[in-house]
């Protein structure tokens, strides 16, 4: 079985035409394809030779996705492009339909979509991947992972009665709090109500988490205007005061809609509790606050389609989300920093200052303009700075490389799939996937010494690696992308001084672009490789290396490489985002694979493996910056740090001739000679985002100055254009973000 998961914001899913003819003809409901937001989508593939163990392998690598993103729900996506070794069309069926019921077991409102039909798909990816790329699982693999099934982890597995999915509230009696989880419901209840006066809707099934809940209902489809039609009703539900009652309801009660009644008689339990406003009934879980009127603060998020139990041959059902805040400051930042995500997307601002571009011609590779160009020169060059002042030797290995290298490193059994190949003079090649392998054979041309190490090597390397297409996202995820790595190899004894050379390199780096940044410690798995004693040793060294530096971490049990410990470092950008970039690894096996060797004072040894990167991927760090700084570079990093702006033509010479004396100094300046007013000029620099602007008129021309205008508008008459060129470059070598 070959499995994909990705994290998204949202999927949509269209069946177009049958694939197989022994496939059935799609229900009314199903044609009208699907919709999910915030679900983990896992696309599968069912290979010959796979049976009920391997779904069960395949649900706890899902489960433990699922539960560290806080995915909403799960889409079993069948993808038979993931696999060359198809399962027979009836055996896949079969399969999945017994995969689906595995995975409601963790995520009830799991659904599917149709198996055997050619359908097109459009996605968000959230950015971060969740595993390796793709997962292969056959049944060799199960030998110690069906042990995790018995016992009382088997009840994971167990298919929850509906009323247990929602959790309903059971006869006792529930007492009106405050709490979060309250108002929650108490919104719920709103929204329930809302759904049935405004649109004469049927509401099902609510469920809640934290401050975030749905509620499903039969009814007119959602859009952002019906979103906004709920929501003022809610507001006017909830400055009414109503009390919300509590009633207890028998199992073979009328209740309001055919869903709720299916829901009683379902359940196991004699009676359940009902709520609602005066005869208005509903079924949700509590607990609730005493009246509407106590929870305020909270608004109405997305919206998509469900299905009734979760079951795509039942009905289509809307669902629509809501979250509840501490107050009304709180809801207003959540509304604040929505709108500036949206206005902050990187691909949006890439195209408004001509940074990149995705052409059909290469699905999934970057097409860098001289401004994007720019930006990663930039990059290049403070991590080069840097290499020159922490010991770093650069390296350049080649693209591509023999076959047999992929696999003796390990790269051929977990990214073959995922690999480019060719041949050359009949040989197997693969384009390469990461720059480890390259490093290696750099070290083994000739015999090292203790005295040389720690040999720090680092490259900016090409890497490759087949991403479906439906996954692509600016440069968030692309197909080809630059890795800022660095292996070092050192002994045994040094690993904690290079491990806290590296937080101090990152630190510096990060602190430089204005992030934040928390740091996790991801100790031994459970199929760890190699000897017990020195992953002690080595996980030991990391967590020493974070206290002398005092730096808080979380440790993350048992979710460290197959090969060693690692430390992940994540920034947080300017609207609170998460973004896993830095990394370093410790590797005992690839020196190992290769047997590569260092002449110690007692003889040979063998050398530790540390792998590290600070930005992660160039492409992907250009996306984090450009959301970031909204488009609003620091000087150094702007591709235009100047602009000097002409107010009339009588002024034209006198521009250029400053705009050619800034670039004389390593400035990156231009000259707006045009005809236009000059309101319309500072008014095209401020779209283009430009530090500076020098407005030069008559006045300027004659006294050899210029007038200074930054771009968050304060001005400065009369400058020495010496003296503006002076601590401009100042500000350029400190790297100063100076707003």
């Amino acid at each position: 079985m070959r499995l994909l998961e990705l994290h998204c914001d949202y999927i949509n899913v269209l069946p177009k035409k049958k694939a197989l003819k022994s496939i059935g003809e799609l229900s009314e409901d199903e044609k009208k394809g699907v919709r999910m937001e915030n679900v983990l989508v896992v696309f599968s593939s069912f290979e010959e030779g796979d049976d009920e163990s391997v779904l069960e392998r395949a649900v706890v690598e899902i489960q433990k996705n699922f539960k560290e993103v806080n995915a909403d729900s799960v889409l079993v996506y069948p993808y038979a492009h993931l696999s060359h070794k198809l399962a027979k069309p009836a055996l896949a069926q079969t399969l999945l339909d017994s995969f689906l019921i595995k995975v409601r077991a963790f995520a009830p409102n799991a659904q599917k979509s149709p198996f055997g039909y050619y359908k097109e798909f459009e996605l968000k990816c959230k950015g971060h991947p969740l595993a390796e790329l793709s997962k292969t699982i056959t049944s060799e693999t199960l030998q110690t992972q069906v042990k995790t099934l018995g016992g009382k982890d088997a009840e994971v597995f167990r298919l929850p009665s509906l009323f247990e999915d929602y959790g309903a509230a059971t006869p006792k009696t529930l007492k009106p709090t405050q709490t979060l989880e309250a108002r929650r419901n108490t919104a719920l209840l709103l929204l329930a109500h809302a759904v049935q006066t405004e649109l004469g809707g049927k509401a099902t099934t609510g469920f809640g988490k934290d401050n975030e809940g749905y509620l499903d209902f039969e009814g007119p489809g959602v859009s952002p205007e019906t979103l906004n039609q709920l929501e003022s009703a809610m507001h006017a539900l909830q400055q009414k005061a109503w009390p919300i009652e509590l009633k207890k309801t028998g199992k073979n009660a009328e209740m309001p809609n055919r869903y709720l009644n299916e829901a009683l008689s379902e359940t196991k339990a004699k009676e359940v509790l009902v709520q609602g406003f005066g005869k208005h009934t509903y079924f949700l879980p509590g607990p609730f606050t005493k009246t509407s009127q106590d929870v305020s603060a909270f608004a109405l998020t997305k919206f998509g389609g469900s299905y009734w139990k979760n079951n795509s041959k039942n009905a289509k059902l809307q669902r629509v989300h809501v979250q509840v805040f501490k107050n009304q400051d709180a809801l207003l930042e959540f509304k604040q920093l929505q709108k500036e995500a949206e206005a902050r997307d990187h691909r949006k601002i890439g195209k408004q200052l001509d940074l990149f571009s995705i052409h059909e011609e290469g699905v999934g590779f970057i097409f860098y303009h001289p401004n994007g160009m720019t930006l990663y020169k930039e990059l290049e060059k403070f991590l080069r700075e840097q290499y020159e002042k922490r010991g770093y030797q650069e390296i350049k290995t080649p693209l591509i490389l023999n076959e047999d290298l992929w696999r003796q490193s390990g790269h051929w059994d977990h990214y073959h799939e995922n690999m480019y190949f060719t041949e050359i003079d009949g040989v197997p090649h693969a384009v390469k996937p990461m720059n480890c392998p390259g490093a290696i054979l750099v070290y083994k041309t000739k015999p090292r010494s203790y005295r040389e190490l720690p040999l720090r090597l680092a490259e900016n390397g090409v890497d490759h690696r087949h991403e479906l297409s439906g996954v692509l996202s600016g440069l968030f995820r692309v197909r080809a992308f630059t890795q800022d790595d660095a292996h070092l190899f050192v002994t045994e004894d040094q690993i904690l001084d290079e491990v806290k050379n590296f937080i101090d390199f990152i630190d510096f780096m990060y602190k430089t672009f204005g992030f934040s940044y928390s740091i996790e410690l991801s100790t031994k798995p459970e199929k760890a490789m190699g000897d017990p004693a020195l992953w002690e040793k080595a996980e030991s060294a990391l967590k020493k290396a974070l206290e002398k530096n005092k730096k808080k971490y979380e440790v993350n049990e048992g979710d460290g490489a197959f090969y060693g410990p690692k430390i992940d470092f994540k920034i947080k950008d300017a609207l609170g985002r998460l973004w896993q970039c830095g990394t370093i690894q410790l590797d005992f096996q690839m020196p190992e694979r290769f047997d590569l060797h260092y002449e110690g004072p007692q003889g040979k040894k063998r050398p530790v493996m540390l792998h590290r990167v600070i930005y992660g991927s160039f492409e992907r760090f250009l996306g984090i910056l450009i959301e970031h700084f909204a488009g609003s570079f620091p000087t150094w990093l702007s591709p235009e740090q100047v602009r000097v702006l002409a107010l009339t033509d009588h002024e034209n010479a006198y521009a250029e001739k400053v705009r050619d004396e800034l670039r004389q100094n390593g400035i990156r300046a231009t000259a707006d000679i045009s005809s236009g007013k000059i309101e319309g000029k500072i008014r095209d620099a401020q779209l283009f985002k430009v530090p500076y602007m020098l407005v030069v008129g008559k006045k300027e021309t004659e006294s050899k100055t210029v007038s200074v205008r930054k771009r968050d508008g304060t001005q400065k008459h009369g400058v020495k254009q010496q003296e503006f060129m002076k601590d401009l470059l100042q500000e350029i070598r400190e790297r100063r973000r100076h707003e």
